[in-house]
């Protein structure tokens, strides 16, 4: 079942629901990096590949899903740097420009949704309290639960869960190739 709650949120409750979120932000890992809506770290959306691959963080080149051209995607490993060495993760590049992110770990995104610690219900929850649109899906074919986070119609970030707990972060999707 897929209900959809939207509630206004005032400028006092913004502030406090923030004040609570980075408080939050302080109890979690030391080394997790902050995931923002555009990428992390150096990488962000749109980049070009070769301003991507000057930052350090990518490696193992590979051929991405076919579904996804033509051309087909080229993908790379993402891997932190420095006190971001624990982000794991992969990049997925077409027509020469970053166009999505995957997380699996070392990530945690402003509202407190890391990858291995939080339920989709959570996630729903904390984007919903910020003013976004967020849902939760079970899916039978893959066998988990999609949540996806939009705002003024557009998916801003997504999660895949198995197992009760969100295991994969994506910018702006979760990329899924059969």
């Amino acid at each position: 079942m897929n209900v959809e709650l939207r509630l206004p949120i005032a400028g006092v409750a913004a502030f406090l629901s923030a004040v609570v979120v980075v408080l939050g932000l302080a109890a979690g890992p030391a080394h997790a990096a902050v995931l923002h809506l555009d990428g992390v770290g150096p990488l962000r959306l749109g980049m070009l590949r070769s301003d991507a691959l000057d930052t350090g963080w990518l490696s193992g080149r590979r051929p991405g899903c076919e579904l996804g051209g033509p051309p087909i995607p080229i993908d790379y490993r993402v891997r932190g740097r420095g006190r971001y060495a624990a982000v794991r993760g992969f990049a997925e590049f077409s027509h020469g420009r970053l166009g999505n992110l995957t997380f699996s770990r070392g990530v945690k995104t402003v509202f407190g949704v890391e990858p291995g610690r939080t339920t989709p219900a959570e996630m729903v929850a904390r984007y919903r309290r910020a003013g976004y649109r967020a849902t939760a899906v079970y899916d039978s074919v893959f066998q988990g639960t999609f949540v996806s986070v939009s705002k003024r119609g557009r998916t801003r970030i997504s999660g895949f869960a198995t197992s009760g707990v969100v295991g994969s972060l994506g910018l702006p999707y979760i990329p899924v190739c059969e």
